[in-house]
């Protein structure tokens, strides 16, 4: 018997009989009787407010697919962010670094060392302390290498896009096949 519900009296339905022994199977398998099983699916319609004949929009896999392309999204920003930011930091900072511990461990010497050469030499003739500016420089150079790479892959692209058109009465043309939405995204490309 069902809890809650033994005192009840049991109703009728008209049902065919194929859609009868389906739902009797699935009943089975839930476990439960037909009578719980039917309020179940009745007060699942309406609390999600959907009707039985009405289709979801999406099925599960499709949504699945959508978070998946979605966190390999944010995947990339964070890598971006890591490549863009957070690594030049860390190495100027570590260079920072190496330069003060270098200074802490040289003596008084070198000190007097110094201003004995600047004493000794003419001013024209100093030379800039080239070991700070090295580190900043190298990544600046890592990153434009980059951007240089990826522009002459997108100039390669738009290239083999380019067709010769031969006109009879007139010049000849080219033309570029290419949708206007890539050909922005190249623009704002090089803009930046």
């Amino acid at each position: 018997m069902d809890r809650g519900y033994e005192k009840e009296a049991f109703t009728c339905l008209s049902i065919k009989k194929s859609i009868a022994k389906k739902y009797r199977r699935f009943c089975k398998t839930q476990g439960t009787s037909q009578s719980l099983t039917l309020m179940a699916m009745v007060e699942f319609f309406e609390h999600n407010g959907l009707s039985p004949q009405e289709r979801l929009g999406e099925t599960i896999a499709s949504l699945k697919y959508l978070v998946k392309r979605r966190f390999n999204a944010l995947i990339a920003i964070l890598r971006s962010i890591e490549k863009e930011q957070t690594l030049p930091t860390m190495g100027m900072i570590q260079a920072l670094f190496e330069q003060e511990l270098e200074n802490e461990n040289e003596e008084w010497e070198n000190e007097f060392d110094f201003i004995e050469k600047q004493l000794s030499e003419p001013e024209n003739s100093k030379e800039p302390d080239l070991e700070m500016e090295v580190m900043v420089p190298k990544i600046r150079l890592d990153r434009l290498e980059e951007k240089h790479q990826e522009l002459k892959e997108d100039f390669k692209y738009v290239l083999n896009q380019v067709r010769m058109f031969r006109n009879r009465f007139g010049k000849d043309h080219l033309k570029l096949e290419i949708n206007p939405e890539a050909l922005d995204k190249y623009r704002t490309k090089l803009e930046n």
